[in-house]
């Protein structure tokens, strides 16, 4: 069932080292089951974007920013990564990444083996909760700044 049969299905991956044979054996297991959960959910053209031997800590990872580049041009329906860890290790980089940029394009991220999957709709609804809770933080530090 392509979504959109136009655009593709980015497969990212990632791993920090990748010196010798035990390295290559995981890399290729980890393109293997992204590609296989791609296709047997019947997405988009899957397209493997892979760094290897990229710390999570670098943005600047070639395939990361070719993947970048092709979700600004609307070229992908969907992200599908391992884990939410492969995207960085970054957290704020990370959340900017899925919360901001894929929602902005209505791209659908997949992690794996979190299970989890969320849709522009729910992207959305994330962003609103965080924003919610942005909100009475807020609130809480007047209050205590007007107590004192």
């Amino acid at each position: 069932m392509d979504r959109q049969s136009n655009k593709i299905t980015a497969v990212y991956c990632r791993l920090a080292h990748y010196d010798d044979d035990m390295d290559r054996s995981t890399a290729w297991n980890q393109m293997e089951q992204l590609t296989q959960y791609a296709i047997k959910r019947g997405l988009a053209t899957p397209e493997l974007f892979c760094d290897w031997g990229f710390s999570g800590l670098n943005d600047k990872r070639p395939q990361y920013q070719r993947m970048i580049r092709a979700v600004e041009a609307g070229k992908v329906s969907d992200l599908v990564v391992q884990d939410y860890s492969r995207l960085g290790r970054d957290i704020q980089m990370c959340s900017k990444f899925v919360e901001v940029l894929l929602l902005r394009h209505g791209v659908t991220f997949h992690a794996v083996k979190e299970g989890i999957i969320y849709t522009p709709q729910a992207l959305n609804e994330l962003a609103a909760q965080r924003e919610a809770i942005y909100a009475v933080l807020f609130q809480q530090m007047r209050r205590e700044r007007g107590r004192r």
